[in-house]
């Protein structure tokens, strides 16, 4: 069972994008193309990359990224998405809060962050969506 990350690709916004492949037993919790609809509904510009990883944090479903200005690296003044793999059995009830409040939240967020001032921009900042006992958690900071 080879478990690897696929090649890089842009999707119709113009993000980067990669995607482990997954092993027996787990799946994504959002197709990427109900991702993109949803980013493009709402008029988001500003996405640098997603991914979808293999489960690496405890009940970690999601997060968005800004990566402060302060930082002398690419991706300085840039967001990202990262979601995580779930085991199959918890596939639907993730996707369902996410597509009710998760995506809701992380648009809000990403919007937020292609309009804050130098302030916001210069230090990172994140949104993070954790999947608990049947609900939806936030955590921004």
């Amino acid at each position: 069972m080879a478990i690897g990350l696929q090649s890089a690709t842009k999707s119709a916004m113009d993000y980067s994008f990669s995607k482990d492949k997954l092993p027996k037993g787990t799946s994504y919790p959002l197709k990427r193309s109900r991702l993109d609809a949803a980013l493009e509904q709402a008029g988001v510009k500003c996405l640098a990359y997603v991914t979808y990883l293999r489960k690496q944090r405890r009940n970690e479903v999601m997060r968005a990224d800004y990566y402060g200005e302060h930082l002398r690296v690419g991706a300085a003044g840039q967001t990202s998405l990262t979601i995580y793999s779930v085991p199959g059995e918890e596939r639907v009830a993730t996707e369902s809060a996410l597509l009710k409040e998760g995506i809701p939240a992380i648009i809000q967020w990403l919007l937020k962050a292609e309009t804050e001032r130098n302030t916001w921009r210069a230090v990172n900042h994140e949104l993070v969506l954790k999947f608990d006992l049947q609900s939806l958690v936030q955590i921004e900071s």
